[in-house]
C-alpha cells in the first residue's frame, strides 16, 4: 500500500504519484516502515502504446482504403460512382479524431469547434459525392446546432463553476443558425422548420444564460471582446 505524506490518501493501484498534490507516493511495508518510490511512473510506455496502435490502425486504413478504390474503380460504372471518396473521408476523419483527442496542448472548446466543423465538412463532401442534393445544408447543418446546443448545455452542467466560459459557443449557434436561415431565405433551400428549430433552441440558450447570468455573463462578454 502507498501513501501519500502530503494528503494522508492511501493509493493501492500501481500509480507513483498522489493524484491529489502530485507528490511522489511512499511504500508501507508490513511493519509499517515507509519508504520512498524514488522513480515517477513510466509516462513514455503509455505514449508508446498508444503511439503503435494509431500506427496500426492508420496502415490498417490506407489498406483497406487502397483495396476500397480498386475496388470503386473496377465498378466504376455503377451508382454511386464516388463512394471510395466517402470512405478514405471516414478514415481520415477517425485517423485526425484519434489523434486530435490525444493531444493535450489544446483546450476541449477548441476541439468541439473542430470536431463540429469537420463533421459539417465531412458530411458536405459526402453530399457531394453523391451527387449534391444538399441534404447536407438542410438537414446536416441544423444537427449540426442541435448537437452544438446539447454540448454546450452537458458541458455548462458538469462545469457549472465556469459556465461563462461557454458563452462564446452559444453565439457561434447562434451565428450558426443565422446563417442557415439566411440559405434558406436566399432559396438555396426548402425545408425552413429545421432552421427555425436551430435558431430557436440557440436563441434560448443564450437568453437564458445572458438573463440568469447576469453581471457575470456581462463581464465575461467584455473581458472577451475588450468592451
Amino acid at each position: 500500500m502507498k501513501k501519500c505524506k502530503r494528503c494522508g490518501v492511501l493509493v493501492s493501484d500501481d500509480t507513483m504519484i498522489c493524484p491529489l498534490c502530485r507528490t511522489i507516493l511512499t511504500i508501507e511495508n508490513e511493519s509499517g516502515i515507509q519508504r520512498e518510490t524514488g522513480a515517477y511512473p513510466d509516462i513514455r510506455k503509455k505514449k508508446r502504446k498508444f503511439h503503435r496502435a494509431g500506427q496500426i490502425f492508420c496502415f490498417t486504413a490506407l489498406v483497406v482504403e487502397s483495396v476500397l478504390i480498386l475496388i470503386n474503380y473496377l465498378t466504376f460504372h455503377a451508382l454511386p460512382k464516388y463512394w471510395s471518396v466517402i470512405t478514405g473521408a471516414v478514415f481520415a476523419y477517425l485517423i485526425f479524431t484519434m489523434w486530435d483527442l490525444l493531444r493535450r496542448r489544446q483546450g476541449h472548446i477548441r476541439k468541439i469547434y473542430l470536431q463540429l466543423f469537420i463533421i459539417l465538412g465531412l458530411l458536405v463532401l459526402i453530399d457531394c459525392s453523391l451527387g449534391f442534393t444538399g441534404w447536407s445544408l438542410e438537414i446536416g447543418l441544423p444537427c449540426v446546432i442541435y448537437g452544438l446546443v446539447a454540448i454546450i448545455i452537458i458541458c455548462m452542467s458538469v462545469n457549472f463553476s465556469s459556465w461563462q466560459n461557454y458563452l462564446l459557443m452559444q453565439l457561434a449557434a447562434v451565428l450558426l443558425s443565422a446563417v442557415d436561415l439566411i440559405l434558406h431565405f436566399a432559396g438555396f433551400l426548402h425545408h425552413i422548420v429545421l432552421a427555425w428549430v436551430a435558431l430557436g433552441l440557440s436563441v434560448l440558450l443564450w437568453s437564458g444564460t445572458m438573463i440568469f447570468g447576469e453581471r457575470k455573463a456581462k463581464n465575461e462578454l467584455k473581458r472577451k471582446f475588450h468592451i
